[in-house]
């Protein structure tokens, strides 16, 4: 469910609902942690699809780990004959085939998925016989600017952009940050059986400061840290990440050594990936670091570029 009353939230609410009406494909574009698939979902939940498979392919993972027989199927012989595999596009057949990091789709796959989309029809390995599919298309990227750029073929992107839908940063919505601190608080504290919490002013002023650039994917993730840390009763402060408290270096004084340096490495290697989109060479000449000794710290952070 997408959470949210701010103008931009309403807006987009109000387009799933339409969309939903359709049987039109969708391209979805947002950054990392804003909803896209929570946006697909929505509108599985309230179209003729309802009822079909909501299928998920990771479009950067085609031709690596997920193979073409993955995604088509395969006939082959086996131990009582001749025998089926049902690939993700026939599971999709009827429904909806959900198209994740549609921007890194490679050329290759492009063109097999645009053919397949446009003659509703393709062969699986091992068969000469062609099979039918009709199925919806919602593709979803956290480009926002990829319908102005070449990395995906004109003809196919025009294909499964008959709407679009751009779901806005948590920044840019910041009116809907007592909603979604609401609506995770009250889940996560329903699920352990334990009454509500007060809550630190100081808290909800450093989350309402922060700029979300992991959206509401962060601000989630940040909730759970500080509802798994704190005591009995209470929302405290101290365990937010180090670079989203309002006055970070004040939860430094009572900390020992060690552990201040991790907050504050952690902190600078954040944002130095962030400025540079993750590109990890540039971030640590901006740090003056090897980019042996980022890539170290990064793994010992938990940091995963491609979040960035």
């Amino acid at each position: 469910m997408l959470i949210g009353q701010s103008p931009e939230m309403v807006k987009v609410k109000r387009l799933i609902r339409e969309i939903s009406k359709t049987d039109s494909n969708v391209l979805i574009l947002g950054e990392v942690g804003t909803g896209k698939k929570l946006a697909a979902q929505e509108i599985h939940k309230r179209s003729k699809q309802k009822n079909r498979a909501l299928v998920v392919v990771d479009c950067s993972a085609l031709g690596n780990t997920v193979s073409e027989i993955d995604l088509l199927g395969q006939v082959y012989e086996g131990e009582r004959g001749i025998e089926r595999k049902i690939g993700l596009l026939e599971q999709a057949n009827r429904g909806i085939l959900y198209l994740e990091n549609f921007g890194e789709c490679s050329a290759e796959y492009q063109h097999k998925l645009y053919n397949i989309f446009k003659q509703g029809r393709f062969q699986k390995p091992g068969e000469e016989e062609f099979t039918s599919v009709n199925t919806r298309v919602f593709a979803a990227s956290t480009d926002t600017q990829l319908q102005q750029k070449d990395t995906i073929r004109r003809d196919f992107l025009s294909l499964v952009s008959d709407f679009t839908i751009t779901i806005p940063p948590l920044r840019e919505r910041k009116q809907d940050i007592p909603l979604l601190f609401s609506h995770f608080i009250e889940k996560m504290y329903e699920e352990t059986g334990r009454d509500l919490p007060a809550v630190n002013a100081e808290l909800f002023d450093s989350l309402m400061e922060y700029d979300w650039r992991g959206n509401v994917q962060e601000f989630n993730k940040a909730l759970k840290n500080v509802v798994r840390m704190s005591p009995e009763g209470e929302l405290a402060v101290d365990y937010l990440p180090f670079e989203m408290k309002r006055h970070p270096f004040e939860f430094l004084k009572d900390r020992e050594l060690p552990e201040a340096v991790g907050e504050v490495e952690r902190y600078l290697i954040r944002k130095a990936l962030r400025r540079f989109a993750g590109n990890q060479s540039k971030a640590a000449n901006s740090l003056n670091v090897s980019e042996a000794a980022l890539r170290y710290k990064m793994k010992k952070y938990g940091f995963n570029r491609k979040a960035f």
